[in-house]
């Protein structure tokens, strides 16, 4: 036998009411769970947002020398880091130091005290957002002769009127022979980053040059050639070109705002 269907019961307008208004209820419990979701996630965004907006309408922040008193500093000027090899202080033999890997990524070495600080001084530039590359550390006599007369060749080509002499002296204010280059002795680096590759005076508008002013006397070191001491360095200005010192040795000279030969004379004559 077929099964009669029971009719549906009818709702009362009353219960139609009701359910009515638990619907009308239920979606406005949802719609304002999505919202609440939807301001959440906005304002979560927007506190990301500022430090950054922030940062980037003030600029980035300023790097800043420590400051350093000089208040019971001894100079040892027979400290044989502090040996000055230039046009008037020629090596007298070929210095022989021991060596250690300062930068993995290029293989440059530097003398062993000195690597070790330049480890120290990379990572914590790297902790501050800027990155260091040693292009060049320590070279051999013969990699120095090769550097300068490439240096040489290349300045005679562009300026075929000069002398041989006339010639030989500017190169020798750029790029030392192998007998004046500090380079020999492990404790010189030329240090670039990856926003200037090229060793030129644009290295000092990048952040690393500005980070190296205000922090690598901390680690030993000194910008060796600095602009406003060429005359008593005898060599052009190099934004690049540092070189390790130690560290009180390196804060004294930074203090002094002199050149590493004005400080070492300075310092003698008070002996």
């Amino acid at each position: 036998m077929n099964q009669q269907r029971t009719p549906a019961k009818r709702m009362s307008y009353r219960e139609w009411k009701i359910r009515k208004c638990l619907r009308l209820a239920r979606n406005w419990v949802l719609f304002l769970a999505a919202c609440g979701g939807a301001v959440a996630l906005m304002a979560t965004g927007i506190l990301w947002l500022l430090p950054k907006a922030h940062a980037l309408i003030a600029g980035p922040v300023p790097f800043a020398a420590r400051a350093y008193s000089a208040d019971g500093y001894v100079c040892d000027t027979d400290d044989a880091r502090l040996v000055v090899v230039n046009a008037n202080l020629p090596l007298e033999s070929e210095p022989a130091p021991e060596l250690a890997v300062a930068d993995d990524a290029t293989g440059e070495q530097l003398e062993t005290e000195a690597a070790a600080a330049y480890r120290s001084m990379a990572e914590a530039a790297q902790a501050a957002g800027v990155e260091l590359n040693l292009v060049t550390g320590w070279q051999d006599a013969d990699t120095r002769t090769a550097a300068y007369e490439a240096r040489l060749t290349a300045y005679q080509t562009e300026n075929s009127r000069l002398t041989g002499e006339t010639a030989a002296a500017h190169t020798a204010s750029l790029q030392p022979t192998a007998s004046t280059s500090e380079q020999g002795t492990g404790y010189c680096a030329d240090i670039l980053s990856p926003d200037c590759t090229e060793r030129s005076e644009a290295f000092a508008e990048t952040r690393a040059y500005e980070w190296l002013t205000a922090y690598a006397a901390d680690y030993g070191f000194i910008l060796r050639w600095p602009e406003e001491r060429q005359s008593a360095t005898g060599m052009v200005y190099a934004p690049w070109h540092w070189r390790y010192v130690g560290v009180e040795n390196a804060r004294a000279i930074r203090e002094s705002g002199l050149s590493l030969e004005e400080f070492l004379a300075l310092e003698r004559a008070k002996q």
